[in-house]
């Protein structure tokens, strides 16, 4: 990789490969159908194996939440439907993909720190496929969803998206298409953390400082010329944050930032 290469980096997810793939499965169907198995695809998001799937379920089952969003399986497990997923039988629940528990996971820890999510306006960043967007909005009557990412992204989010009716209204915005504005609650799911840092200033100041709620899964992976936030200075930006253990974590930094 030459040095321009790396200047227009914004993330570790923006390397051509990646962005290109989502492109074409939000063009072609006979791409999109199979796009959750795709090799690129997978390195970016669909890694998770039986195993982190098992501790993301027993995380969820153990989990302080006042009520069982286990309840609902049936109705997350249609996350599945779309882009031909790895999946694998968990007893007790079924046939489900393991990425898809970790979103039962975070929603648990959603309704376990926040409560309900009813007539919230959210913004997530770094927005997958929209899974977590598909699995919140099937549980809580989110008022409005904002989905920040790659232009490619967006619209391999927003092809998967349209196949579910949403109990909410959805908002698609690149980071320069998005507006300061005070959000009930941001999430970032592995993804604020692995952009560059002035990116990172960017989502600071349009998004998290005036953000009411946050929820971001948090990891040190990137290269040293990103200059990336660490978690103690991201804790003396915003002071309110509360540092928790990860489960299914891939690297020993791995934790979730919640304020």
């Amino acid at each position: 990789m030459n040095s321009q290469d790396k200047i227009l980096r914004t993330s570790l997810t923006d390397n051509i490969d990646y962005p290109e793939f989502c492109l074409k499965a939000s063009l072609d169907y006979s791409i999109f159908k199979d796009f959750r198995r795709n090799e690129v695809y997978k390195i970016a998001l669909e890694h998770d194996d039986f195993d982190q799937g098992l501790e993301y379920l027993e995380a969820t089952n153990t989990s302080k939440s006042s009520s069982n969003v286990l309840s609902k399986v049936n109705e997350f497990q249609k996350n599945d439907r779309i882009g031909n997923p790895i999946v694998f039988d968990y007893e007790g629940i079924g046939t489900i993909a393991p990425p898809t528990l970790r979103y039962i996971k975070i929603l648990s820890d959603l309704e376990s720190e926040f409560g309900t999510l009813d007539n919230l306006n959210i913004c997530e960043i770094g927005v997958g496929y929209g899974g977590l967007c598909r699995i919140i909005s099937s549980y809580f009557n989110v008022k409005t969803y904002t989905l920040v990412d790659l232009k490619p992204v967006l619209m391999l989010a927003q092809r998967y998206l349209d196949h579910y009716p949403l109990n909410t209204t959805l908002n698609y915005k690149t980071m320069n298409e998005l507006s300061k504005n005070n959000y009930d609650l941001v999430i970032s799911n592995y993804a604020f953390t692995e952009l560059r840092r002035e990116i990172q200033d960017v989502y600071l100041e349009k998004v998290l400082l005036s953000a009411t709620k946050g929820y971001i899964t948090y990891n040190e992976i990137n290269p040293e010329d990103f200059n990336s936030y660490t978690k103690e200075e991201l804790i003396k930006i915003i002071p309110t944050i509360r540092v928790n253990k990860e489960v299914g974590i891939l690297h020993p930094k791995d934790c979730t930032l919640v304020w």
